[in-house]
């Protein structure tokens, strides 16, 4: 804590004896930020929209920002990319301002400022930007960068203020903000609502949302808790007890954690239509996708779990990011560790059916391997120069991986020790900012530099080490091997198993370099199998050997621990995609063992990984001679496997091809009271209707006319008739529909656009589809710019994850020749989406 005092107190003296004007340049560079951090405190907001029915009217604002200055020798930038054209009203300390809007910032003259107590009005128009305006309901979404979208502000991180807000809405509409409704009146067909003034807030956790909406509410040791939804009442089934029920257990398990009750004034929820992500942790008024919440009618348990990791990962921000908020955004990494981490705590006494080790393991490492395992690794620590590129992030090492190394750390502290460490870490910056620093500093009891460097080898490095185990008479040696050729040695703790003669034998290994070999392992010198990670724990590529990798392939049911079973199976698959197994024999273990497999969690796995080997790397050789094999075997499963039948009829929706399957998926749409054992959800006959369109082109457009005429919710059926164009039978329909698509104002509902060009980039349909690689590439940094935080890695996941041609793989190659000083973030986002690509 001295340290950072003694580092803010330079700051304020080194700017204090600047004179020149800080250039005015897009974004919010560390050198604007820091600045702004030396000189400004006490930061309020006073913001009031005026929010009309029609979509094609303006929203017009006001805002009265109030602040401490201490040092008026700069022109002060506020963030604010309204539209220069539109005349704008600003008064500073009272007096009418002459102000200048350029490159994204609203420039206040030094000669208006004073030292100390500064009030700045404004009047505005608002930009749609970051409104998401829909026809019956909009809702902001600012992270990270787009509170200065919506209104003039000082958009960074570290400056966090308190904010009033005023809505003024249309008369039948309702509204939800981070306060408490203060008070609320009605005038003609206006209603006018006022907030209560917030606790201390970054500007991107600032929020609102404003519609059609319904609400439900529940009480529970005198908290209340509100729902806002637009779903009809046959849609919401039990899942809306289910949400509460495990919203008030998340809120009561991470108050007794950190020893610190709920520190905001009240905790609202507002589902979505279409929400870009699954979840968005906005104080008082926490977003989430309708669909993520709201599940099908019969839920595989693995849709049960994630809806619970996701309440729990939410409201586990509200302490891990909006309490305690990182002071830059290339530390974002550090709220959603955070948040997972005690998210997976949270949810493993909700299921005590599920072993816990094995659903970390299978949440975590194979999603965070997705990157690992490209030429585009990125670390979980990043580099930030400016506000404007923090979208580029986001992904799945700071999702997945950094929880692993979170989970590390508390293995090398003690659980009590992270614990008290946390509750330290949250008490002495609550309401303020804090890093990943700060919480090393305080575990470093030691203070040697054993844990800044294990944190500094996992946190601030790409890649995974590649692991091998050979066996040499009685004895092996293990080998460690940095894939970037760094010559670095991660700290490992290996689980070594093996088997002799149907016995299998473990011992825990500390690897600390490159080779190591231990002597008289083997008793016989013969072992069936071995293996380095029978826990599940490491992570890493692990190599597995030709005879090991036989054995399990032959053998795999006869794993009876069900931790050391998925372990192998997720090693299989790694090594399959390494190159290091056959994908025919990999698809061969998964259909041939889908039927033994007992374990739930396991099955939908091997589920997951049926439908992504067979549909994105088989060859269409390999395809047809596996197709009615994997049919048969899914139809016979969903026959007898009541509880996974949700899983496995969404699988064969995807995957199936054959006349007899599709004749059966057709009747299960059109003719659903005849099959009463089909419970489709309206969700999966949108699906179905699709991919049904994509594999019989012949009776597409009477399969999407009768389905868009069954839907009855307003919101899916806009999704429906926006998605249908990427699977008109009609080429030319299709080209011009991905044409449209690079328009900025086609792409505003993202998690349709992400839908649509998986479908136009189908396997199916890949040949044709190559066009559209170029100009998607092409556009992806305005996608950047203009989209939110996952649209880039998702748009390219689904603009390429259909083709696995060498002539898509040259498309990306010359891409990235022909622009070779492309924005280092992005170039790797590419490598990560391309990486099957990149191997042929």
């Amino acid at each position: 804590m001295m340290k950072r005092l003694l580092f803010l107190c330079l700051t304020v003296i080194f700017y204090s004896c600047i004179q020149t004007q800080l250039p005015i340049a897009r974004g919010v560079s560390q050198e604007l930020a820091q600045y702004r951090k030396s000189v400004l405190s006490e930061i309020n907001y006073d913001l009031s929209f005026r929010i009309p029915k029609k979509k094609t009217e303006k929203i017009n604002g006001t805002a009265v920002i109030r602040f401490n200055l201490n040092n008026t020798k700069q022109d002060l930038q506020l963030d604010f990319k309204g539209d220069t054209a539109v005349p704008y009203k600003v008064s500073v300390n009272g007096t009418v301002s002459e102000i200048v809007i350029t490159k994204g910032h609203l420039v206040i003259n030094k000669s208006a400022l004073k030292t100390g107590a500064n009030k700045i009005n404004l009047e505005f128009v608002c930009p749609d930007w970051s409104m998401n305006r829909n026809p019956e309901f909009i809702y902001t979404l600012f992270v990270p960068d787009r509170a200065s979208t919506a209104f003039p502000c000082f958009d960074q991180p570290n400056l966090k203020a308190q904010f009033k807000l005023q809505l003024q809405i249309p008369v039948d509409w309702k509204a939800v903000a981070n306060g408490s409704l203060e008070k609320e009146k009605t005038l003609d067909s206006v209603k006018i609502l006022d907030f209560k003034q917030t606790h201390p807030l970054p500007t991107y956790l600032f929020a609102f949302s404003a519609g059609k909406f319904d609400t439900i509410s529940r009480t529970q040791n005198g908290k209340t808790c509100v729902l806002y939804h637009r779903e009809k009442e046959e849609e919401l089934r039990n899942n809306a007890d289910s949400v509460f029920s495990l919203l008030f257990r998340s809120l009561e398990w991470i108050e007794n954690y950190t020893g610190i009750p709920y520190p905001f004034e009240k905790y609202d929820l507002v589902a979505v239509p279409s929400f870009q992500y699954n979840g968005m942790e906005h104080p008082g008024a926490t977003l989430y996708r309708a669909s993520s919440l709201f599940l099908d009618n019969q839920p595989t348990q693995q849709q049960l779990l994630k809806r619970a990791n996701l309440i729990a990962h939410e409201t586990a921000h509200i302490w891990f990011g909006d309490l305690v908020t990182m002071p830059w955004f290339d530390e974002v990494w550090l709220k959603e560790v955070f948040a997972n981490f005690i998210a997976d705590k949270v949810v493993s006494p909700m299921f005590p059916e599920f072993n816990f080790d094995l659903q970390f393991l299978l949440a975590h490492y194979d999603v965070s391997y997705s990157v690992d395992r490209t030429s585009g690794a990125n670390a979980i620590g990043q580099k930030l120069a400016n506000m404007k590129d923090a979208g580029s992030l986001y992904g799945s090492i700071i999702y997945h991986k950094a929880p692993i190394v979170m989970r590390l750390l508390e293995q090398k502290t003690g659980e009590a020790v992270l614990q008290k460490g946390l509750q330290q870490y949250l008490s002495e910056n609550a309401y303020g900012n804090a890093g990943w620093k700060e919480l090393i500093d305080l575990l470093n009891v030691s203070q040697t530099d054993e844990l800044p460097h294990w944190s500094d080898s996992w946190v601030n490095e790409a890649g995974r080490p590649h692991l091998s185990a050979t066996i040499n008479a009685k004895n092996l040696i293990i080998e460690q091997v940095d894939p970037f050729h760094k010559s670095r040695i991660w700290p490992l703790e290996l689980e070594l198993a093996f088997s002799e003669n149907g016995k299998i034998s473990q011992q825990k290994i500390e690897l600390t370099s490159a080779t190591e070999e231990l002597q008289n392992v083997f008793p016989t010198g013969n072992p069936d199998w071995i293996y380095l990670n029978s826990k599940g724990n490491v992570y890493g590529f692990v190599e597995i050997d030709s005879l090991s990798a036989g054995y399990f392939l032959n053998h795999f049911s006869t794993l009876t621990d069900d931790l050391l079973r998925a372990s192998v199976l997720t090693d299989l698959n790694e090594n399959m995609m390494e190159g290091n197994l056959n994908l025919g024999h990999f698809l061969n273990l998964i259909i041939g063992q889908m039927p033994r497999e007992n374990n739930a969690v396991i099955y939908e796995r091997m589920l997951s990984y049926l439908e992504s080997a067979y549909q994105y790397r088989a060859s269409v050789e390999l395809q047809k001679d596996l197709q009615d094999k994997l049919e048969i075997m899914l139809w016979a499963e969903y026959a007898i496997r009541k509880n996974q039948q949700t899983a496995i009829i969404n699988s064969l929706m995807r995957l199936a091809k054959t006349e007899i399957s599709l004749i059966k998926l057709q009747e299960y749409l059109n003719k659903p009271a005849t099959h009463p054992e089909i419970k489709l959800s309206a969700d999966q006959q949108n699906d179905l209707a699709l991919q049904l369109a994509l594999k019989v082109p012949e009776k597409a457009l009477e399969i999407l006319n009768t389905q868009e005429d069954r839907i009855s919710n307003p919101d899916k059926k806009a999704q429906f008739q926006f998605v249908r164009k990427s699977v008109h039978p009609d080429q030319a329909e299709r080209d011009r529909f991905f044409q449209s698509l690079l328009q900025e104002e086609n792409r505003e509902h993202e998690p349709w656009v992400d839908q649509a060009i998986a479908l136009l980039n189908h396997t199916l349909r890949q040949e044709e589809a190559l066009k559209f690689i170029r100009p998607g590439l092409d556009e992806l940094q305005e996608i950047q710019q203009t989209g939110d935080i996952f649209f880039p890695k998702s748009w390219l996941d689904n603009l390429l994850k259909g083709h696995n041609s060498k002539e898509a793989a040259s498309i990306v190659r010359q891409f990235l020749t022909d622009y070779p000083d492309y924005p280092e973030n992005l170039k790797l986002k590419i490598l990560q989406s391309a990486d099957h690509l990149m191997r042929k």
